[in-house]
């Protein structure tokens, strides 16, 4: 029996890596124009309507809220219209001209902080960064008084994402850590999810 659940789990993981994959793909061809027609909206809203693995999962439920949003009333208005625009922009990893890039860090997975405090905090890092070889940032982040743990749990307090991200991403995989830290947030556990050009404004602040 538990080969059975093991197996099915692996299903999952595979249908969710391609159906977010596809809503990464699909998200960069609306914004081509860097405009959203209606039609390209009600299109967007089928595809997750079908596509519940997308649509119940993040980033793709953070999509479909924004639909259904718009569409409640039956007016797509010029506000909603340039909202949904940035927010699958923002999934992508930035405008049409980023498109080409090998990886990108999706800026819809960040927490709005003001500051990064080290004494005392627990810290993850994950994707490849640009400020320095991991271990280098995770010996930084200990000479300030924070403690570095491999994996996420209530007891973290802040992801930290490398600038560089990870190939896969690109393609909807967004990797283990990342989905475990939103859907801890989500219930209620105060982890801050931050970029790493944050972590270094706090590291070089610190430093002096």
């Amino acid at each position: 029996m538990s080969n059975f659940f093991a197996r099915q789990s692996i299903t999952f993981r595979n249908e969710l890596k391609r159906s977010l994959g596809a809503l990464v793909g699909i998200a960069q061809g609306l914004v081509c124009d860097r405009h959203l027609n209606d039609s390209e909206i009600h299109f967007l809203k089928q595809w997750l309507d079908a596509n519940d693995v997308a649509a119940l999962t993040w980033p793709g439920d953070v999509i479909q809220a924004r639909l259904q949003a718009i569409l409640a009333d039956g007016v797509i208005t010029d506000d909603e219209r340039s909202h949904l625009l940035e927010t699958l922009e923002r999934l992508i990893g930035g405008g049409p001209e980023d498109l080409g890039a090998e990886r990108h860090v999706s800026d819809l997975m960040f927490d709005p902080v003001t500051t990064v405090e080290f004494a005392g905090r627990v810290f993850c890092l994950t994707g490849e960064f640009v400020y320095a070889p991991r271990a280098s940032c995770e010996s930084a982040t200990e000479e300030l008084g924070g403690s570095v743990v491999s994996g996420v749990s209530k007891k973290l307090n802040y992801l930290v994402v490398g600038g560089f991200g990870s190939p896969e991403w690109k393609h909807g995989s967004f990797g283990t850590k990342v989905e475990k830290a939103i859907a801890l947030k989500r219930d209620g556990v105060p982890i801050s999810i931050v970029h790493e050009n944050h972590w270094v404004s706090a590291l070089t602040e610190r430093r002096g």
